[in-house]
């Protein structure tokens, strides 16, 4: 048969196209379990309140995370701030204890750059100082202890 004889087909309608191009083209079936189906609704109506608790507890969760590190920020901020109180003073410090300072300050400036609407104005003239006493120390190596070395 050719597409002439079809042609009649095609002409009252779309019906005779439909018929024809359902027999060259091929669909997958699509397996439909009604009791997978039927599982899902059940499940979501008898669990709907323990998603919504533990939606809940996550929620919860991240908050108790961002108040920690928050308070972790928090701490380092005032520890550098302290030990620049001790620069001020003119008492001395370990090169060891610069350092761990120095992570501190690192930590510190790590968290605000990551959050930007934290307000950073009360340490940085305490960490440029706390900086720049390091440079110094290490340039003299003078730092407390090393004294009685050299």
């Amino acid at each position: 048969m050719s597409l002439q004889d079809f042609m009649p087909l095609i002409q009252t309608g779309g019906v005779g196209l439909a018929i024809i191009l359902a027999g060259l083209i091929r669909i997958p079936k699509i397996e439909i379990n009604l009791w997978t189906i039927l599982a899902r609704v059940m499940g979501r109506a008898l669990n709907g309140e323990v998603i919504e608790k533990v939606d809940n507890l996550t929620s919860d969760f991240e908050d108790h995370l961002r108040l920690e590190e928050e308070e972790r920020a928090r701490n380092a901020r005032q520890r550098i701030l302290r030990f620049n109180d001790e620069l001020l003073f003119r008492k001395k410090h370990t090169k060891e204890h610069y350092d761990e300072i120095l992570e501190d300050i690192d930590r510190y400036e790590q968290f605000c750059h990551e959050h930007p609407e934290y307000k950073n104005n009360k340490a940085r003239r305490a960490i440029a100082n706390i900086q720049e006493e390091y440079d110094k120390h290490l340039q003299n190596h003078d730092f407390l202890g090393l004294q009685e070395i050299i």
